[in-house]
């Protein structure tokens, strides 16, 4: 893992300084595991953003895929030099190839993009997608093969568990993690778990993966590992936590939850369990009172058959704090304040599940369209990591698997005041119902600030775009739907929506609502 500083720093996420010895970042890439079988296929999607983020004109794409052994089977390149929507499509590559369609395919496709310029980030904006016809289920770039023995020794200085996600294992319902191994071989793949359920009892043990090959894929269903798990868990979603001695790649595993009767899965990432980071490096300084120490905003779903729930897994630094919800109308009338709503003690690692279905229902013609999750840290000790997951679904339909979403609240950091605005992204897919959720808050304590927004949407057929202007004021939320007239007539097939702001506070979300009840999303880029 990678010290927060140190990330802030290669990333000049906040406006920080620019080492002179800093080197350009001319790689980034990553690599997923696939799956096609008689059920649903696999397709990786992504916007030419370089274009209008970093004005590089032109980056190259190598395109890989190998077996589950590991074996390279298709190795292509493409330019991208035009801001469009782009996909890979697993199906496609499997024909190049003359796959037997009939056979299951489990396998990986790495994505190695170069440029000349610098691309800052050694991961790319890419977004994973299994689907078919009745769900569809998407995740940002996870894992990642390191560029060099620089970017390994940063990124592996000190190792920690993998957890932050939602674990079920019952009659229709597995989980399971999914990875692809690294370069080199590893002769016995071992992994501790730790798992939580509902009550936050904990379930310990080890189990064995045996010999992996360079760029092997991995497919585990924790039930298959686990003995009792099941009844453990006793019908109700758990976490885990995975101490791994995987070593060559960056170990952000596909994590999610597959359901038999429908078929389909929905899947998020796993993230770092900080429960034993407690040197000065994994916490941040108070530094400024005019902040709140971390605060995030969330759109809420809880009309008709739809809820949200708000996870906090016991994966924080060691810390004590209480957890203060705001409650808002898409216009920025501030409904209700539940102050110290939740008290969160680490030393006590408990699994704490927000119901905003119950919240909201004791508010009778309720406007309340989002909620603003502030946490107040005891003391000076404030995590530099605060890992939530936000679980929207939908009731009495075919699919029982909401979305896991797996962010990070914004932690109080004046320099972010250096930036003079904000660049997002975020794919649309306009058969699946899609909402793009907008909001304008701060870790400010009295924020009230104005975000003029500039909303551009791109497609795949072509460089044509079509663009919309809106004004968000402090604390106000908005949502743009893909069954939007313009948008659908436009987006044909699948796209992508850029949104610049003249402030640096936009915070966002995708969904898609699937007809069976399956919903899909994730955070902005």
């Amino acid at each position: 893992m990678k010290s927060y500083p140190q990330h802030l720093k290669s990333t000049q996420e906040f406006g920080e300084t620019t080492s002179i010895t800093k080197k350009p970042l001319l790689r980034s890439s990553g690599i997923f595991p696939v799956i096609q079988n008689q059920h649903y296929s696999s397709s990786i999607h992504f916007l030419g953003y370089w274009l209008l983020k970093r004005n590089i004109p032109e980056v190259t794409l190598v395109i890989i895929l190998r077996n589950a052994d590991g074996k390279t089977l298709l190795e292509k390149t493409e330019i991208i030099d035009v801001a469009k929507a782009f996909s890979i499509n697993l199906s496609s590559l499997l024909s190049e190839i003359d796959f037997d369609t009939k056979n299951n395919f489990l396998g990986s496709i790495e994505t190695v993009f170069h440029s000349t310029k610098d691309m800052v980030f050694p991961y790319p904006a890419l977004v994973l997608e299994y689907h078919n016809e009745e769900f569809n289920t998407c995740v940002h770039t996870l894992g990642r093969i390191y560029n060099d023995l620089e970017d390994l020794k940063e990124n592996e200085s000190f190792k920690v568990p993998e957890s932050g996600f939602d674990i079920y294992v019952e009659d229709d319902l597995n989980s399971f993690l999914s990875f692809v191994n690294g370069s080199s071989p590893n002769n016995e793949g071992i992994i501790e778990y730790q798992v939580t359920n509902s009550n936050s009892e904990k379930l310990t043990g080890t189990f064995n993966l045996g010999y992996l090959k360079p760029f092997e894929t991995r497919y585990i269903e924790f039930g298959k590992y686990i003995q009792n798990l099941s009844s453990f868990l006793k019908n109700n979603s758990g976490s885990i936590s995975l101490v791994h001695n995987f070593e060559g790649f960056y170990p952000r595993f596909l994590v999610g939850t597959t359901q038999s009767s429908l078929p389909s899965i929905s899947f998020t990432h796993s993230y770092y369990d900080c429960t034993s980071c407690s040197e000065k490096t994994d916490f941040w300084d108070r530094n400024n009172d005019t902040h709140y120490d971390s605060s995030i905003y969330i759109p809420l779903f809880t009309r008709n058959n739809e809820y949200t729930n708000l996870i906090i897994y016991p994966n924080f630094s060691p810390c004590n704090f209480s957890v203060n919800l705001e409650l808002y109308s898409k216009n920025g009338k501030k409904i209700d304040e539940l102050p110290r709503f939740l008290h969160v003690d680490t030393t006590e690692s408990k699994l704490h599940k927000i119901n905003f279905n119950e919240i909201t229902s004791k508010y009778k013609n309720s406007e309340i369209s989002c909620s603003n999750i502030i946490c107040n840290f005891n003391g000076d000790k404030i995590p530099s990591r605060i890992k939530f997951g936000l679980d929207v679904g939908m009731h009495d339909l075919k699919s029982k698997l909401p979305c896991n979403i797996c962010f990070n609240s914004k932690i109080g950091n004046p320099l972010i005041e250096n930036k003079p605005g904000s660049f997002h992204w975020a794919p649309i897919f306009p058969h699946r119902n899609c909402v793009i959720t907008l909001g304008n808050f701060s870790t400010l304590k009295n924020y009230q600030r104005d975000s003029e927004i500039e909303m551009t949407f791109f497609r795949k057929e072509d460089s044509s775009t079509i663009s919309k202007k809106l004004t968000l004021k402090a604390n106000c939320e908005e949502r743009i739907y893909s069954n939007d007239f313009d948008i659908k007539q436009f987006i044909k097939t699948e796209g992508w929506v850029t949104l610049k702001a003249n402030n640096p506070y936009l915070q966002g979300f995708y969904f898609n609502f699937n007809n069976s009840g399956s919903v899909s999303g994730d955070h902005f880029f």
